[in-house]
């Protein structure tokens, strides 16, 4: 150092205090547009959840006064829990207004079909005339839960037009999801197709329960009694 000049001997400091102020200033500075930038990406973010929540307002706002109800036709269409005891419900309740006999019922789960459908089966014989019988199949048509005829026999058991018909249909069900979407996640309004389908939907048959509640435990004051 005994060689170094003098006048760089006196700039040295200053030179490296200046070099430590720049350097802090570009760490400072390159901090600073980070935080502007992520500030930024934030607001952008908050806008548009603002404007996804805004357009779920508008939307189940000019559907308020239907969605519940077509709620209610959709979920007694096509139930999140196996409907065999909705479809016995209507269809004793079918056969009584034509006046027909049903007996022999049989109600067996069955599988998940391709589609990831679950389906239950139902099996019965029904009596009475001709005429009521088929008023009868055609009004399964129009009636929640969903029921397909599979298979159907028709068999005289007597003089007349009385017939014996054995029946098998199916009811598809599926469990609803458990997972509730995020609050901004993006709703869009229900399409053309979907609102026809509701449409058919609204003019079936719905029974009087979509699900069972139990009931209050009580006490029988004369257990033994008639």
């Amino acid at each position: 150092m005994k060689n170094v000049p003098f006048i760089i001997k006196i700039a040295v400091k200053p030179l490296l205090i200046v070099v430590l102020l720049v350097a802090l200033s570009i760490t400072g500075f390159s901090r600073a547009f980070y935080e502007i930038g992520s500030l930024a990406e934030e607001r952008a973010k908050a806008a548009k959840n603002e404007n996804i929540l805004k357009s779920k307002l508008d939307t189940l706002s000019g559907n308020v006064a239907s969605v519940a109800t077509d709620a209610n036709y959709a979920v007694s269409f096509f139930p999140g829990e196996n409907p065999a005891l909705l479809v016995l419900y209507q269809l004793r309740g079918s056969a009584a207004n034509y006046g027909l006999i049903l007996s022999n019922l049989e109600v067996n789960p069955g599988a998940e079909d391709p589609n990831g459908f679950l389906k239950t089966s139902v099996s019965f014989d029904i009596q009475g005339p001709l005429r009521q019988i088929l008023d009868f199949v055609n009004s399964t048509k129009t009636i929640s839960p969903n029921v397909w005829i599979e298979r159907t026999e028709l068999n005289f058991i007597g003089e007349g037009d009385i017939l014996q018909a054995s029946i098998n249909l199916k009811s598809y069900w599926s469990p609803f999801p458990i997972k509730i979407p995020a609050l901004v996640e993006p709703i869009t309004a229900l399409d053309a197709s979907e609102k026809e389908i509701l449409s058919k939907v609204s003019v079936f048959s719905l029974p009087p329960f979509v699900s069972l509640t139990p009931a209050v435990p009580r006490e029988n004051a004369n257990p033994f009694g008639e």
